[in-house]
C-alpha cells in the first residue's frame, strides 16, 4: 500500500504529465488550424488555376482565329484575281 508521501509524489507527477499533454495539445490545435488554412488556400488556388486555364484556352482560340483571318483574305483575293483573269481570258477569246 502507498503512504501519503508516495501518493503526493504520484499526483505531482501526473499533474506535470497532464500539464505537458495540455501544452502539446495546444500546439496540435495550432498546427491543425494552420493545415486547415493551407487546405483552403490550396483549394482557392486550384479554382483560380482552373479559371486561368479556361481563359488561356479562350485566348488561344481567339488568337488562332485572328491568325487565320489574313490567310483567308489572301485566299479570297487570289480567287478573285484568278476569276478576273479567267473572265478576261474568256472575254478576249469570245471577241
Amino acid at each position: 500500500m502507498m503512504d501519503t508521501q508516495e501518493i503526493v509524489i504520484a499526483i505531482t507527477k501526473q499533474g506535470a504529465q497532464i500539464t505537458e499533454l495540455c501544452r502539446r495539445m495546444d500546439g496540435l490545435e495550432k498546427l491543425t488550424e494552420t493545415v486547415n488554412k493551407l487546405a483552403v488556400g490550396v483549394e482557392r488556388l486550384a479554382t483560380s488555376m482552373k479559371t486561368t486555364e479556361e481563359n488561356v484556352d479562350k485566348l488561344q482560340t481567339d488568337v488562332a482565329i485572328l491568325h487565320d483571318r489574313p490567310a483567308k483574305r489572301w485566299d479570297t483575293l487570289i480567287a478573285a484575281i484568278i476569276a478576273a483573269l479567267a473572265g478576261a481570258a474568256i472575254t478576249y477569246f469570245i471577241k
